[in-house]
């Protein structure tokens, strides 16, 4: 029954991406039609982890500048241990499902386990955070409405930390906290 409640909600995922998607005229069609594109395996540009989290992969599969702003969509491996500080994004609300792993969520001032199959949605100007508490590293599927927070993670490979600072707030995140530990 769990097994067929994820497939389930995984699905319904991946049909909400879809949909919103084809809201959109898309800037650079792929394989199917005018304005829909498909990211196949192995084809998303993919960037390392800010100082510090360098064992974290970000995955960019559908940007602003593809979505006509609609939305950003990227996939993250998280390293155990490992996640950002507690932050907020003025503009975007932004969502998440967990693929693998086992992953604490701080909303505000609650912290909530969220495993394999959880769904998190966080509105903007919400404080929160997240750390995969596993062993392995774990995979996150995240998406931001409207779209443009996503391309701050190819902007910031190799910066210092003055310049990663200038960059989120060009991106509207706020750092108002430490980390889950």
């Amino acid at each position: 029954m769990h097994s067929k409640v994820m497939k389930t909600r995984l699905g319904l995922l991946y049909l909400l991406a879809a949909a919103v998607l084809s809201l959109s005229s898309i800037s650079r069609p792929v394989f199917a039609a005018e304005g829909a594109f498909i990211i196949l395996p192995g084809e998303a540009s993919r960037y390392s982890g800010q100082q510090g989290r360098e064992g974290d992969f970000t995955e960019l599969l559908a940007t602003a500048d593809e979505t006509g702003g609609v939305l950003g969509f990227f996939r993250q491996t998280i390293a155990p241990k490992s996640g950002p500080p507690t932050h907020l994004h003025e503009m975007e609300a932004e969502f998440c499902y967990v693929v693998s792993g086992q992953f604490n969520f701080k909303l505000g001032e609650r912290i909530v386990s969220a495993p394999a199959g959880a769904f998190v949605f966080i509105p903007r100007i919400t404080p929160h955070t997240f750390q995969n508490i596993g062993t392995e590293p774990g995979v996150l599927l995240f998406g931001v409405t409207p779209g443009g927070f996503e391309k701050m993670f190819a902007e910031r490979q190799g910066v210092d930390a003055d310049t990663n600072q200038k960059l989120m707030a060009k991106h509207h995140m706020q750092v108002v906290g430490p980390p889950l530990r």
